[in-house]
């Protein structure tokens, strides 16, 4: 139950969840909780396990399935393996390319889509403007995703949730 003075993100960091999974969740708009409203509320953290092979990201809690999404992966092994920590996540993130040219959050060209869930070292899961690209290897090694798709699993993951990536 909220309590007086409570607000999303704070209970969502108790739980280790997002906010914006306990606004979908709940169907509410964070800036219209109140005190006394109930909450469904699910402790994390998530975790996520993609499996290169099938093309396939599947979200997991305390190692229970719960969501599968098809997903597009590295050409010609680009996408590396093992297990990673979500470092950060960014909405509308710009993008930069390889030549160092800044492709801005609202640029048509720009091949991030909605959502960077940031894993290192340069690669990511993000969002894309190809959507035929998903359950194809083209990418230069980062995991994309539909953009209605990487917005839900963004919801999922926070910062330090771990993710797995087997061939």
């Amino acid at each position: 139950m909220i309590q007086p003075g409570d607000q999303l993100r704070k209970i969502a960091k108790k739980y280790k969840v997002t906010w914006q999974y306990l606004a979908r969740l709940n169907r509410i708009d964070p800036r219209r909780i109140r005190a006394g409203q109930k909450l469904k509320v699910i402790r994390g953290p998530f975790s996520a396990f993609i499996d290169l092979s099938d093309f396939q990201l599947t979200v997991h809690l305390h190692g229970y399935y719960v969501k599968s999404y098809r997903v597009g992966i590295g050409k010609d092994g680009a996408t590396p393996t093992g297990t990673f920590t979500v470092l950060n996540k960014v909405v509308n993130p710009q993008y930069t390319d390889p030549d160092g040219r800044v492709i801005d959050a609202d640029d048509p060209a720009n091949p991030l889509g909605e959502r960077w869930i940031d894993l290192g070292d340069g690669y990511g899961i993000h969002g894309t403007i190809e959507p035929d690209s998903i359950g194809r290897a083209v990418s230069r090694g980062c995991i994309r995703m539909l953009n209605d798709d990487v917005a839900e699993v963004y919801d999922f993951l926070t910062v330090g949730s771990e993710v797995v990536i087997q061939p």
